[in-house]
């Protein structure tokens, strides 16, 4: 994968989740576009290119937001983790597949957040109604399919290569 479009990418859906998510609100609830950009990267890197890109996602979310510094990070590591794991007996392309797999990821995002206000709630101590999280996950999985199905006509862009396990080296191989 090449760093610097995941650089790019990275900031234009970070620009996206600050300033445009804000207009896109819907009953309290704003698409998470830096998540369609965890399954993207997910769908296609390779495993452990696609954990720290998870990953790295989360950090920089969590240094944009307001909230508890770590809560995108884990969420969407464990995102990652699932959707890595589940890479073999799904069909990349399909737009289902993008629907369902943002929903469940976003669905595992809101239950992180959520469980967190329930247990430590923020400084007013009233806990937060945990539905428009909930919402947020429905809207982020209906816009996830034109959104991942623009990111997939710019894939030759990142230039992610498939890891080819057990075999050698072309140097290394027989002529």
């Amino acid at each position: 994968m090449r760093w610097i479009t995941y650089a790019i990418l990275a900031y234009v859906t970070l620009g996206m989740q600050t300033g445009l998510s804000a207009a896109l609100h819907v009953a309290g609830a704003g698409p998470n576009f830096v998540l369609m950009s965890v399954i993207f990267i997910c769908l296609n890197a390779p495993r452990d290119t696609a954990l720290l890109g998870a990953f790295l996602l989360g950090a920089l979310q969590d240094l944009t937001s307001q909230g508890t510094m770590g809560l995108y990070s884990f969420s969407y590591g464990l995102v990652a983790l699932m959707v890595v794991s589940s890479r073999q007996t799904i069909y990349r392309e399909h737009a289902l597949t993008h629907f369902s797999l943002t929903l469940v990821a976003g669905v595992l995002t809101a239950m992180v957040l959520a469980i967190h206000d329930w247990i430590r709630p923020p400084g007013s101590g009233v806990r937060p109604a945990a539905w428009p999280l909930f919402y947020s996950a429905f809207y982020s999985a209906l816009l996830a399919v034109p959104v991942l199905g623009a990111l997939r006509r710019m894939k030759p862009f990142f230039r992610f290569r498939s890891q080819q396990r057990g075999r050698m080296p072309r140097m290394f191989a027989a002529r």
